[in-house]
């Protein structure tokens, strides 16, 4: 099995729009309360999603991975107008959700695998994203705006990260010496964003009992 295809056999093993969460989120069955703690601690992956396209900007400086850089670290703003709209608040990172932002941020990775698990994210963004959007205005009455903007950016710019991110793979890919150590990082990536998800149902669930 060739490199694309083992990725995409990973993508299909961690496809968060699997994660319970994400089926509460299409059918319209969460709370509030539950969509404001989503939001806190998603609020840690994008601005770890933005620390990883800044290595890699850093690693290999161009216009194109410096306008990457920007755009996702201005996509901080993006994700706090979702998370107002939500009444969400600023909230520690779970640790399922530190673990994320150990994966997506990838302070010491070298330029192929700060690459790989960036396009893994990435590649994956669209789908998640017009779900949520599709989510938010179907079933939980939010009107395009604010509270969907983040998601209207990731549906159609994700498309282009993702074409540039495998491009830029697939030049340095003749000379990476163990695809099995990418596919890993890949792997890692996408299994904790589900892991993050585990644990914004473990703490929502923690909330309910409390309650």
């Amino acid at each position: 099995m060739d490199f694309w295809n083992r990725l995409d056999e990973v993508a299909d093993r961690w496809n968060v729009l699997r994660h319970p969460f994400y089926v509460r989120w299409s059918e319209g069955t969460l709370t509030r309360e539950e969509l404001a703690l989503y939001s806190a601690q998603y609020a840690h992956a994008v601005e770890a999603l933005a620390a990883g396209t800044r290595r890699a900007a850093e690693l290999a400086p161009s216009p194109t991975s410096e306008e990457h850089a920007a755009e996702e670290e201005a996509h901080v703003a993006l994700w706090a107008e979702f998370a107002g709209a939500v009444g969400g608040t600023e909230a520690d990172p779970l640790p399922e959700t530190a673990e994320c932002i150990r994966a997506w941020s990838g302070p010491d990775r070298d330029l192929l695998p700060t690459l790989t698990a960036l396009y893994a994210v990435e590649s994956a963004q669209p789908a998640i994203s017009e779900t949520k959007r599709a989510g938010l205005t179907d079933r939980y009455g939010f009107e395009p705006g604010p509270a969907t903007a983040y998601f209207d950016l990731h549906a159609v710019r994700d498309l282009e990260h993702a074409r540039v991110g495998r491009e830029a793979i697939a030049e340095l890919l003749d000379d990476a010496t163990d695809e099995d150590a990418l596919v890993a990082e890949a792997e890692w990536a996408l299994a904790a964003n589900w892991h993050l998800l585990d644990g914004v149902d473990r703490a929502c669930a923690a909330d309910e009992e409390a309650a």
